[in-house]
């Protein structure tokens, strides 16, 4: 099979979309199936024969994020090249719509992922109840275009069936690549505790994730007021925008000497980061799925998490772990029992590992075939080059430019904004 991811988030972006493609993309290849992955530019030394790069321009208020042509005639000549089976986006943006367009020139079907739940992240923009209406506006009628939407947990699939999304919907998280947790490095944990100062008889409860507002790491640290197991220190990991922040709260609470923060790890190190770890940490309110969790759970660690539909999906209540409400007082209760009781701690460590194999990348993969092969059972003959005529050729290229022309325009809009 021949399968078009059509992605505007992907590296160096390091964020959960991106994890998600790769981790796909390459169990797809692996299954012999060819993975054409069109995103934004700028390339990237990684990037093999089949990444497509799409010009873009960094977001003014998000930088680490790409706004990418609307259009673009050479991906226009690669997608014909390639000759796919499939159109899969990743987002619902530019390159999405793009892909979507191509979707239709060539009567392909076409499957969308919908990773984020975009309206709890208006406050990048402009927060308000309008900009929340309009972000769920704009996700139903999205996804009322595609053949079949693919949610990636329970929580997702309520909220887009609640913003009046009519076209069929598969939940489907993302895989865990679980042989990559489940082999322990002593060597290599015992080097990641050393490099941070982490001594052999503390404990270290880990975050792992983007530090923004939505991922809600001030409970956390707050938490840590509330801590009684001796030689407890909490590990941020990863990095973004509100890290300042979160530091001059963890000082201004004097907890700072309890918090690591790590920045950006490799892969490698995220992997000593939960395996030198007693628990998994984790507040947020604002996942889609949260893969972190999965791979917390591939590395057996209890979770310890605010009690939320995206993470029930995979951690079970005084099974895998504990979800709680949403106080800082409750989230350290929690931890100081798994910490206080190494009876309880290893039966939760034996559930995590049991309910990681169920969300391996291998099995979810699968499944996502199945979803391909459900839709091309019946369809009629795809267009091929040249297929189309020509006039209506030109009408897909002038509807692209002039969305292009209204992402412009709206981009212009939110900059002036931004500024005042």
């Amino acid at each position: 099979m021949r399968i078009g991811f059509f992605t505007d988030t992907y590296t160096p972006q390091i964020n959960g979309v991106v994890t998600s493609i790769s981790l796909f993309a390459s169990e797809l290849e692996r299954q012999g199936h060819a993975v054409y992955i069109f995103a934004p530019t700028p390339r990237q030394p990684k990037d093999g024969p089949h990444v497509i790069r799409v010009p873009s321009v960094p977001l003014v208020f998000q930088p680490e994020m790409r706004l990418a042509a609307a259009y673009n005639a050479r991906a226009h000549s690669l997608v014909k090249r390639a000759n796919l089976d499939i159109i899969h986006s990743h987002d619902p943006f530019a390159i999405g719509l793009f892909g979507l367009a191509m979707a239709k020139r060539f009567r392909l079907p076409y499957v969308h992922t919908y990773h984020t739940l975009y309206p709890e992240y208006v406050h990048y923009i402009w927060d308000t109840w309008l900009t929340r209406e309009l972000a769920e506006r704009m996700s139903r009628d999205f996804c009322n275009q595609c053949d079949t939407v693919i949610a990636p947990s329970t929580k997702i699939r309520e909220a887009l069936l609640s913003w009046g999304t009519r076209k069929p919907i598969v939940t489907l998280p993302t895989g865990v690549n679980t042989a990559e947790y489940c082999e322990r490095d002593e060597a290599g944990v015992a080097e990641f505790r050393e490099r941070f100062g982490i001594k052999p008889d503390e404990r270290l409860l880990t975050f792992v994730g983007r530090l923004g507002l939505e991922k809600n790491v001030d409970a956390l640290v707050d938490a840590m007021n509330f801590v009684r197991t001796p030689g407890t220190k909490l590990m941020i990991v990863g990095d973004g925008p509100y890290r300042a922040d979160l530091e001059r709260h963890a000082k201004k609470d004097k907890v700072a000497d309890k918090i690591i923060f790590t920045g950006y790890l490799n892969r490698e190190d995220v992997t000593h980061a939960y395996q030198a770890s007693d628990l998994f940490f984790f507040a947020s309110l604002s996942e889609t799925q949260g893969l972190v969790v999965g791979e917390a759970l591939a590395s057996g660690l209890p979770v310890v998490a605010v009690d939320d539909l995206a993470i029930a999906d995979a951690v079970t209540d005084d099974e895998n772990g504990f979800l709680v409400p949403e106080d800082p007082q409750a989230l350290a209760h929690a931890a100081d029992r798994v910490l206080g009781d190494a009876e309880l701690s290893r039966r939760l460590s034996i559930a995590a590992t049991e309910r990681a194999r169920e969300l391996s990348i291998v099995h979810q993969t699968h499944r996502l075939l199945g979803v391909y092969e459900e839709l091309l059972e019946g369809r009629p003959a795809r267009r091929r080059t040249g297929a189309r005529p020509r006039t209506r050729r030109i009408r897909v290229v002038r509807q692209l430019r002039a969305l292009s022309s209204r992402s412009d325009q709206l981009v212009r809009q939110m900059r002036a904004r931004f500024r005042d």
